[in-house]
Formats: C-alpha cells, structure tokens, sequence
C-alpha cells in the first residue's frame, strides 16, 4: 500500500514537473519572438538592409520616447488616448452585448432589427464620420461615437451568433423552472456565451484601437494618433514611429489584460478545450 502511494506521488510529482516545464519554453517563446523582431529590425536599419529614414533602429525610436517622456508630452498623449480608447469600449461594447442577447433570446427582434445591422454594418466608418459630425458637431462626443461603432456591431454580431448556438435545452429548463425572460440573460443565456464573448472583446479591442488613432489622425490636437500623423507631415519620422510603438504597446497591455480576464471569468474553459 505505501509503496503504491509512493508510486502515485512520484508520477504526480513528474507530471508537475513536465507541465512547469512546458509553461516555462512557452514564456521564453512569448518572451523571445518580439525580441528577435527587435533585434532584426536593429541589425537591418544598421546595415542598410531596412531604410533607417523610413524605419529608425529601435534604440534610436527608444530615445525618442525617453527625449518625448522627459517633455511630458508623451506621456500626456498616451493617458488621452487611452482615456477615449476605454470610454470608446465601453460605449460601444455594453450596448452591442446587450443588443445581441436581446436579439438572440427574441425571435421577432431579432427579425425586425437584423435588416438594420445588415444595412449598417458594413458601411466603412469612416464615411460615417461626416454624418456624425453632422448630427454631434466636431467635439470628443463625436470622437467616441466613432470609436464604439467597431466594438458596437463586433459585440452585437458575436452575442447574436452565440446565443442563437445555445443549446434550446436550457432555455426550455429554464422556462418550466419559471425563469422571468429578464433573468434569461444573466442565469443561463450570459453564461453560457461568455467564451464567445471574450472572443468578440479581444477583436473589439483592436477595432477600438484602431478607431481612436483614426479619429486623432483626422480631427483631433491631441492623442497618439495626433503625435504620429503630425510627424510625419513634417517628416520627424523617429517621433512618428515612436507614437506607433506605444500605440502596439498600449494595445498589447489591453490584449494581456483581456487575456486574463478570460481565464478569470471563465475558468471551465481549460487551455486543452481552447486548443
């Protein structure tokens, strides 16, 4: 018996082992692949291979941030783009998911509405810009407006498909249960599509972020996309790239958050049904 739980103890102890193992290349991985970008983009710009006038070495763009965060301008750039960036998902992310489980839970809605969000949906946003502008005026309303219509409709579609994939089984428990149709949305239908959700929040992520430094290249005096536009219009391309380095970092801290929230919000989702 004891050398049975001996046995037990030491696979277990391997198997921990190996799985620590494996966590510990992929962190070398996830750590190593923007490294060696960084490196070859390094050694190209300094060898000729890459025009340095177009895509300045990294060291050099790493002492533009530092010259730009010692003037406070980049700093400030950065907190209002990331301001308008949240505020953007937000508007847009809340709304749409509330949309998309309405329409999904709701024949007739979703019947009414999806010729709308047909209609809508594929319009570039940018040609709606005009119209906003029109109905809000040129104002931070009008930037937000713009920001939350790629996470608005991402959200609406993804929380439409998810819901209409539930498994009409639990809906219909729920019902001889006697579940009120309000409470359909956070005690069966929520989650049951929160893994689908999540999906949808990663893309609206990268909508939202690209919204926001569209909308600063085009109206605004401030924000990163105002830092990179401006730049190149007079040809401080170091600047410029420096602006689009901490707009990739900015939007790569959202990503790893989001990532996180994932496996905190839905930990049944196990990586090996991820994978």
């Amino acid at each position: 018996m004891a050398e049975g739980t001996t046995k037990l103890q030491a696979a277990a102890s391997r198997r921990r082992s190996a799985a620590d193992s494996v966590r510990f290349k992929e962190l070398l991985s996830s750590i190593g692949s923007p490294i060696a970008v960084l490196v070859l983009w390094e050694i190209g710009a300094r060898t000729g291979l890459l025009d340095a006038r177009i895509l300045p070495p990294p060291t050099v763009v790493a002492v533009t941030i530092w010259d730009m965060i010692k003037r406070d301008e980049l700093l400030e750039n950065t907190g209002i783009t990331t301001l308008r960036f949240l505020v953007g998902m937000i508007v847009g992310t809340i709304p749409g998911t509330l949309l998309g489980l309405t329409m999904g839970l709701f024949r007739w809605v979703r019947v009414t509405l999806k010729p709308l969000v047909a209609i809508f949906y594929p319009i570039p946003r940018i040609a709606l810009f005009p119209l906003v502008l029109i109905l809000v005026g040129l104002n931070e309303t009008s930037n937000i407006i713009m920001i939350a219509i790629g996470p608005f409709f991402t959200m609406l579609i993804t929380a439409m498909a998810a819901v209409i994939s539930v498994e009409p089984i639990y809906l219909d428990v729920a019902k001889n249960f006697g579940v009120k149709k309000r409470q359909l949305y956070f005690t069966v239908t929520l989650p049951a599509v929160l893994p689908a959700l999540m999906a949808g929040g990663l893309v609206s992520l990268g909508l939202a972020l690209l919204g926001t430094v569209a909308v600063e290249f085009l109206v605004s005096t401030s924000g990163l996309g105002y830092v990179i536009w401006n730049s190149w219009q007079v040809l401080s391309l170091s600047r410029s790239m420096a602006g689009l380095v901490v707009a990739a970092i900015l939007g790569a801290a959202c990503y790893l958050l989001m990532d996180w929230l994932e496996r905190w919000i839905t930990p049944w989702q196990s990586p090996a049904a991820k994978r």
